[in-house]
C-alpha cells in the first residue's frame, strides 16, 4: 500500500500498511487496479473521439468510478471490484467498434496500446484483483522523471476532484461534454512521459475545467432549489426522534424530507449539508430544525450522540463505531461493506428512504451538543448584493483586506491554526469562507464593518466558484488590474481532491501568494516546490502572526 493523496497521509509521506481514512491495503491495491484500468479505458475514448464516437454512458461510468476512488467516499470492496470489471468490459466495447471504425478505413493506432489498455481478467476474483493492485501503487509506476511524476500525480488528484463535481452535478441531471473530454485527455496523458511544461499546463486545465464545474454545480443547485440566502441556523435540539444527514447532496435532503413529513420525525445536517438551511427550496419543511455536530472528522463521537438514524449522501465517511453502526445509512456512491445502501432513483422516481425512516423510529432524540447559532448562505447573488457596500468600505479604508479561508477540515491538532487566524485578525479584515474549515470558527463572535459582516460562508466547497466569481465582479468595480492587485489573500485548507482542485483553479487565475495547509502536498517534491514557489509565490502556513503580518502586507 502507498497513499499520499490526502493532508493526513502518515508523516506527511504515505499510508503504507492502513489508511489514516480507514482505507485497508486491500482496497487500496483495488483502487489502484482501478484508475489503472481506466488510463488503458481513457486511451481508447480519445482516439475514439478522434472519430466521432463518443458513448456518453461511458464518460459517466468513467466520472461515477473515479469518484469512488477520492478519500473517504467508498470502502466497499466488492463495489470496487464490480468497477473494475465493469471497467474492462466498457474498454474491450469501445476498443471493438473503435477496430471497426479503423478497418472501414484501411488504418490501424499508429501506436501499440499500452498495458494498461491491453489487460484482461481470467474470471472476476476479488483475491486476483488486489494481488495485482499490489504492483501498481504509486512508487512502482514512477519513472525517471521525478518531478513529472509528481505533477502527473498532482494531475490525477485533481482529475479525481473534477469527477467528484460533475457527479454532483449529473445526479441533479446537469453535465457538460467538456469535462469528460477532458478526463479522457488526463487519464491518456499520463500514461507517456512529458515536459513539465506540457505537465504543468494540463494541471493548469484541470483548475479551469474544475471551476466550471463548480459553476455548473451552482447553476444546477440555484436553478433547483433557488439561489442561498443569509440564514441564521440553530444548533440546539429537539425532543423528536430524528434523522442526520451529512454530505453534499441536496436532492437526497429533499426527498427526505418530504418522506419524513408529517411522521414525527425531525431532520438535522451535519458536515456540509448545513448549507440546504440556506436554499428557498428548503424553507417550506418545517420538519429540517438546524445542524447537529461540526465537520467529518468528528462524525464518530457526534454520531453516537445523535441518538437516530444517520445518512451519508456523499464523501467523509468513516468506519462506524459500535455505538451507531446499526442506525448508518449511505447512499450514492458512498458505501462500507456491511452499512446498508439506499439504492439509487430509477426512472426518475425518488430514492425509497423508508428503512432509514423506520430506524430513526425506533430511537431517542438527540443528545444536546451546543446551543448556538450559525450562518452561512451568502452564495453568489447574496455575495454580488453586497459587492457595492464592500467596495466603499474598501475605498473608505473600513475593511483593509479580505481574507479567504477555504476547503475541507481534518483531525490533526495543527489545523487548530484556523480558528486562531480567525480570531486573530484585525477587525478590519473580513473572512470569505466555504467547505467544512469554516466550522473552525464559524461559531465566533466576529462582528460586523458598517453592517457588512466579518464572516461570509458561501456553503460547500464548491461554492468557492462563488467567491471567485464575487471577488472578480469586486476587482472589475475597484478597478483593480487583476486578484493580485487586490487586497485579497488566499489560505487554503487542503485535505482531498477537490481542494486540490481550487489550488489548481487559483493557479490557472495567475493568483500568487496563496497559502496552502495545514501542510504542504506529500506529493510535490523539493523541485516542484521550488518551481511553485518562483511562478506563483505558492507558501505553506507559518505562525498566525507571521502569516497576519505577511497577508496584511500583500505578501
Amino acid at each position: 500500500m502507498f497513499c499520499y493523496h490526502c493532508q493526513e497521509a502518515k508523516k506527511n509521506k504515505a499510508c503504507d500498511t492502513t489508511g489514516i481514512c480507514g482505507k485497508k491495503a486491500p482496497l487500496s491495491s483495488l483502487h489502484d487496479l482501478l484508475v489503472y484500468v481506466l488510463k488503458g479505458l481513457s486511451f481508447y475514448a480519445v482516439k475514439a473521439r478522434e472519430q466521432g464516437i463518443v458513448q456518453p454512458r461511458l464518460d459517466q461510468f468513467t466520472a461515477q468510478a473515479l469518484y469512488a476512488t477520492v478519500t473517504n467516499v467508498n470502502f466497499d470492496n466488492a463495489e470496487f471490484v464490480r468497477l473494475i470489471s465493469e471497467a474492462v468490459q466498457r474498454r474491450n466495447a469501445l476498443c471493438k467498434e473503435l477496430l471497426a471504425v479503423y478497418q472501414q478505413q484501411d488504418s490501424t493506432f499508429e501506436e501499440n496500446p499500452p498495458e494498461e489498455a491491453l489487460w484482461q481478467y481470467e474470471a472476476i476474483d476479488e483475491a486476483a484483483f488486489i494481488k495485482l493492485g499490489e504492483t501498481l501503487t504509486v512508487p512502482s509506476l514512477e519513472g525517471d522523471n521525478k518531478d513529472y511524476h509528481c505533477l502527473r500525480e498532482t494531475l490525477i488528484y485533481g482529475v479525481k476532484g473534477l469527477a467528484a463535481l460533475i457527479e454532483h452535478s449529473l445526479v441533479l441531471g446537469y453535465e457538460d461534454k467538456a469535462f469528460y473530454d477532458f478526463i479522457h485527455q488526463a487519464l491518456d496523458f499520463s500514461l507517456t512521459e512529458h515536459s513539465l511544461e506540457e505537465a504543468l499546463a494540463m494541471n493548469l486545465r484541470c483548475g479551469e475545467l474544475g471551476l466550471k464545474a463548480m459553476a455548473l454545480l451552482n447553476k444546477a443547485n440555484t436553478e433547483i432549489f433557488g439561489h442561498p440566502v443569509p440564514t441564521k441556523i440553530h444548533t440546539d435540539v429537539w425532543d423528536k426522534p430524528a434523522i442526520l444527514v451529512s454530505g453534499h447532496d441536496l436532492q437526497d435532503i429533499e426527498e427526505l424530507l418530504e418522506q419524513t413529513a408529517g411522521t414525527g420525525i425531525d431532520v438535522y445536517t451535519h458536515g456540509e449539508a448545513v448549507v440546504a438551511h440556506a436554499y428557498p427550496k428548503f424553507k417550506k419543511f418545517f420538519n429540517l430544525v438546524g445542524n447537529y455536530g461540526g465537520a467529518w472528522q468528528d462524525q464518530k463521537n457526534q454520531f453516537a450522540k445523535f441518538n437516530g438514524a444517520l445518512l451519508v449522501t456523499t464523501n467523509s465517511l468513516q468506519q462506524a463505531k459500535k455505538t451507531y453502526l446499526e442506525k448508518l445509512f449511505t447512499t450514492g456512491m458512498v458505501g462500507w461493506d456491511a452499512i446498508p445502501h439506499i439504492a439509487d432513483r430509477k426512472s426518475k422516481q425518488p430514492k425509497n428512504f423508508a428503512a432509514l425512516i423506520e430506524q430513526a423510529k425506533q430511537n431517542p432524540p438527540p443528545t444536546l451538543l451546543t446551543e448556538n447559532t450559525i450562518t452561512t448562505g451568502y452564495g453568489l447573488q447574496s455575495l454580488l448584493a453586497l459587492k457595492d457596500e464592500i467596495a466603499s468600505a474598501i475605498q473608505a479604508g473600513a475593511i483593509k483586506r479580505l481574507i479567504v479561508i477555504a476547503g475541507c477540515d481534518g483531525r490533526h491538532k495543527e489545523r487548530r491554526y484556523y480558528t486562531q487566524l480567525a480570531e486573530s485578525l484585525p477587525e478590519d479584515c473580513v473572512i470569505l469562507t466555504c467547505g467544512e474549515t469554516k466550522y473552525r470558527f464559524n461559531n465566533l463572535e466576529l462582528g460586523e464593518i458598517n453592517g457588512i459582516p466579518r464572516l461570509l460562508d458561501a456553503g460547500q466547497s464548491n461554492d468557492f466558484y462563488a467567491l471567485i466569481t464575487f471577488l472578480q465582479a469586486l476587482q472589475k468595480t475597484l478597478g483593480a488590474a487583476n486578484l493580485n492587485a487586490m487586497p485579497v489573500s488566499f489560505n487554503i485548507a487542503w485535505y482531498e481532491q477537490k481542494t486540490i482542485v481550487m489550488f489548481l483553479a487559483l493557479l490557472d487565475l495567475g493568483v500568487k501568494n496563496v497559502r496552502l495547509g495545514p501542510t504542504l502536498p506529500p506529493f510535490f517534491d523539493e523541485d516542484i516546490l521550488t518551481m511553485l514557489t518562483e511562478k506563483y509565490a505558492l507558501k505553506g502556513i507559518d505562525t498566525v502572526e507571521a502569516d497576519i503580518e505577511a497577508m496584511l502586507a500583500g505578501e
